[in-house]
């Protein structure tokens, strides 16, 4: 390890927090030194119970964390800081000397953004500290942008979306009150199912609609309760065939939702969140083709995968894919896919999840839906 800092202030990183937790006593002090010459805010604590209590008094921008301390090491705590919705998305990079860590992909797999082995300089410390700066910068920007754009769109597109159910409702109930006494029993029953299958369209509309205005509002009020390992499985369940229901495909989905892990997320949203995928799914595959729903634990996080054999998308499509994007309209009908991708991502903005798709022209698509595992 060097103990000489380098002299100048790294442009542009003003005072941004660094909170760094390792019990080597001699260590801890350098490296707070050497942040502080580069122009950050540095902490410092002794153990990861410190770590914590530093953590949530300061919001730190990112924390130095060592792997091997007495007591709570800096895997639970990175754990037990992943499931505060205050801190679960500040960078958060584990350091250590002990080479069985030397694979950085040992601790990503358990939610860290980065990792650091032991003894290294400042210069390597730096390096790393504003590469992570930077990606939480661009995370930031990005989300902004999603932000800007759902604004921009959501007027154009919402008309759509209310009016062509709607328009449906009215043109089948004008239908039926001219020719009720020439319709006979079946004739009316198709009417009637085509007048239900509209309504509930229109209510899945604005029922998205009005929860992404209240997300977007900030009226969610405080952090929800964790939800139980059986519970978030039976959401996700309940969700997913929600979907397969409207689309009449209950043989086509392949379910293996295990009961693995507790969330911070309402009910309601984690049932949303599997019915909006799997509905994008179902839409854009043939009724013969299946579409697997599974959930799996990898590391702190939950991770919901729906794929599918449809049409998938090309290159540019995925892209050209923002908060309220959908593609190929004109020869795809898929009313309520754009606000529905929409729900889906304000959600887990909210809950500090990730969504990830993956898709190819005409072989399928498949969405990946991380959260972070609550206590």
């Amino acid at each position: 390890m060097s103990a000489t800092p380098p002299s100048s202030p790294a442009p542009g990183v003003g005072l941004r927090t660094i909170l760094v937790i390792d019990d080597d006593k001699a260590l801890r002090p350098v490296l707070i030194a050497g942040l502080e010459s580069m122009g950050f805010r540095a902490l410092g604590a002794e153990n990861a119970k410190v770590g914590a209590e530093l953590a949530r008094t300061n919001l730190p921008d990112l924390i130095l964390c060592d792997i091997d301390m007495p007591g709570m090491d800096g895997r639970a705590l990175l754990r037990h800081l992943r499931a505060d919705p205050e801190l679960a998305d500040r960078q958060f990079v584990l350091m250590t000397g002990n080479t069985a860590y030397a694979d950085p992909r040992s601790a990503m797999d358990i939610g860290a953004d980065d990792f650091i082995l032991k003894p290294f300089s400042i210069s390597d410390l730096m390096a790393c500290v504003t590469a992570r700066l930077r990606r939480a910068e661009i995370s930031r920007h990005l989300e902004n942008r999603l932000i800007e754009q759902l604004r921009a769109n959501l007027h154009a597109t919402l008309p759509h979306e209310f009016f062509t159910p709607l328009a449906g409702i009215f043109g089948l109930t004008d239908i039926l009150l001219e020719e009720l006494d020439t319709l006979d029993k079946e004739e009316m029953r198709k009417i009637l199912t085509d007048v239900q299958t509209a309504s509930r369209r229109l209510h899945r509309t604005l029922r998205n609609y009005l929860t992404i205005l209240e997300i977007d509002s900030g009226r969610g009020g405080p952090p929800p309760a964790p939800l139980d390992a059986a519970t978030v499985a039976k959401a996700l369940h309940e969700g997913a065939g929600l979907a397969a229901k409207r689309h009449h495909r209950l043989p086509s989905l392949q379910l293996d939702l295990p009961p693995l892990g507790a969330v911070r997320v309402p009910v309601s949203h984690l049932g949303s969140i599997a019915e909006e995928i799997v509905d994008n799914a179902l839409a854009a595959s043939r009724k013969e083709t299946p579409v697997a729903v599974t959930l799996s634990r990898e590391g702190a996080k939950l991770v919901l995968t729906v794929a599918d054999r449809g049409r998938g998308m090309s290159a540019k499509q995925l892209q050209q894919l923002g908060v309220f994007q959908q593609h190929d309209r004109k020869t795809h009908e898929q009313q309520g896919l754009g606000l529905g991708l929409v729900l889906v991502r304000r959600i887990l903005d909210r809950a500090k999840g990730e969504l990830r798709i993956e898709s190819e022209a005409g072989r399928g698509t498949t969405v990946r839906v991380s959260l972070p595992v609550a206590g």
